[in-house]
């Protein structure tokens, strides 16, 4: 059984020139929220004047329907509230009936749809989370002649969703009195958060680990119980100078588990130490819902978020802030640029197959391509070998400006003659920075006189790039090797920078 109750809005002055006073909804709703509570958990609001409540097993302690309904009526006129109430099999007919009738409304199991017909269509406009009828279908329904829930509940379910949608259905089986969904109690913000006062201050992380994993467990035992997990995790340390130090750590995926959450946490405070010692310790917890995962059988099991998050986080303390991360294509011309982005803890299988179907498909059809336009030709394949740092050389160059000759200190390349050359190939880029890239710009390049626009920032760490200007030449030495080298016209200095097999 289900209960009702509906406070109607303030009366008019009419009404109130007659005596028929009574308080506005607006301002009494939380008391009928506090009358709900008395009487039962399970209680759903659905606007400040409307809340159902599940009063099933209700009637060991207070009594048959009609009794439970004469006690919530009480217990609304002991606090001043003139409230409509309903009592009936199902909550959605005990709300259209306390929205539609004053005084105490009690039906029986079965009479749901014969107490609902007399009353107006427009009563399914009560304010039911998502159940409310169209405005446009209820004056369809007017045009139509339909005038009473009843008459409604009478038509053809297969034509009225023909005209009206099949959203029609749903107001069909309000109009009958049945429950399209089932009651959904509403829930008061839980907060998530615990405190420790020190008996005496420390100093060192290895006691604080202590206070730490005393104050999570309950925490996580509590996010457990409610589905959820914590989103950011607020530390909270008083100092012995009666200074608050904050720590605020923002988690890749929602967690749990209490040793993830305090490694964090100590990982962090390693990083960032108190600057003196503690005597009291707060934890408090954003909640976010909780992780679903769902394992397939045919996909290599990854690391759980929790284990990656814990491993990065030591990594970050033991390297440095900008040291870690996932490198990522800049829109650039400068070579060698990229970006660092923060690494992903958790990975679509779907997504990552799709992926790797593509790249399968795409190196095929190049192949294929490359195949047909080879012909008769012999297939020769040649690579380029990027220098991951350019390797300084020396290079005469002749009076029509084009390289003669190359030599290099470094082990392992040779130097010669020029037999041969192409070039030179003129780029460069971010040279309104004056030598420096601005943070989170990403540098320009082409040909000489381009002005491409800057990129936006990619997260965390954007890349700075300083401007560049040079002449890049592909040169084939006496000896056999073929380098591709270039002059940097900023330093006047030549360096190696690939080398072709």
């Amino acid at each position: 059984m289900y209960a009702c109750l509906y406070l109607p809005p303030a009366p008019d002055r009419d009404a109130v020139e007659r005596g028929e006073t009574g308080i506005p909804a607006n301002r009494a709703g939380s008391a009928v929220i506090v009358v709900a509570q008395s009487f039962s958990p399970r209680y759903e609001c659905h606007s400040a004047a409307l809340v159902a409540i599940d009063v099933g097993g209700l009637d060991r302690l207070i009594g048959p329907p009609r009794v439970i309904g004469e006690e919530l009526r009480r217990a609304c006129a002991d606090r001043g509230l003139r409230a409509h109430v309903a009592v009936a099999p199902t909550w959605t007919a005990a709300v259209i009936l306390a929205h539609a009738r004053a005084g105490l409304t009690v039906v029986r199991p079965g009479e749901e749809a014969d107490a609902l017909a007399p009353i107006s269509v427009a009563g399914l406009q009560s304010p039911v989370d998502g159940l409310a009828i169209d405005p446009a279908a209820l004056a369809a329904l007017k045009q139509w002649g339909i005038r009473t829930l009843g008459e409604f509940a009478a038509l053809p379910p297969g034509d009225v969703a023909a005209r009206l949608g099949r959203a029609s259905l749903t107001w069909q089986t309000l109009a009958r009195g049945g429950d399209v969904r089932p009651l959904i109690p509403t829930l008061d913000a839980e907060r998530f958060e615990s405190s420790l006062e020190l008996e005496w201050p420390i100093e060192e992380l290895e006691p604080l680990s202590f206070v730490l994993t005393r104050l999570l467990e309950p925490l996580a035992v509590r996010l457990e119980r409610r589905d959820r997990g914590a989103a950011v995790l607020h530390v909270v340390l008083r100092l012995v100078t009666r200074e608050v130090y904050a720590r605020r750590l923002e988690l890749p995926s929602p967690m749990r588990d209490v040793r993830t959450l305090r490694t964090l946490a100590l990982l962090d405070l390693e990083s960032h130490p108190a600057p003196a010692a503690i005597d009291r310790v707060a934890i408090v917890i954003d909640p976010t819902p909780g992780r679903v995962l769902q394992h397939t059988l045919f996909t290599r099991a990854h690391p759980t978020p929790e284990q990656l998050s814990t491993l990065l986080a030591r990594l970050t303390a033991l390297m440095g802030q900008d040291r870690i991360g996932a490198p990522a294509v800049v829109d650039s011309y400068r070579p060698g640029a990229f970006a660092m982005t923060a690494f992903a803890t958790e990975h679509d299988h779907d997504d990552q197959r799709r992926i790797r179907g593509a790249r399968g498909t795409s190196f095929v059809q190049e192949k294929e391509d490359s195949a047909d336009a080879a012909g008769s030709a012999s297939n020769v394949v040649s690579a380029v070998r990027r220098c991951r740092h350019p390797v300084p050389a020396r290079v005469s160059v002749g009076a029509n400006g084009r390289p003669e000759r190359v030599t290099a200190d470094r082990r392992g390349f040779a130097g010669g003659t020029v037999l041969a050359c192409a070039g030179p190939w003129r780029t460069s880029g971010n040279w309104w920075a004056g030598g420096a890239g601005k943070a989170g710009g990403a540098g320009q390049a082409g040909q000489a006189g381009r002005n491409d626009s800057i990129l936006p920032t990619i997260p965390p760490i954007p890349p700075i790039l300083p401007a560049w200007d040079r002449d890049e030449w592909d040169v084939s030495l006496n000896d056999g090797a073929v380098y591709r080298i270039f002059h940097d016209r900023a330093s006047d200095g030549w360096f190696i920078d690939a080398i072709v097999d």
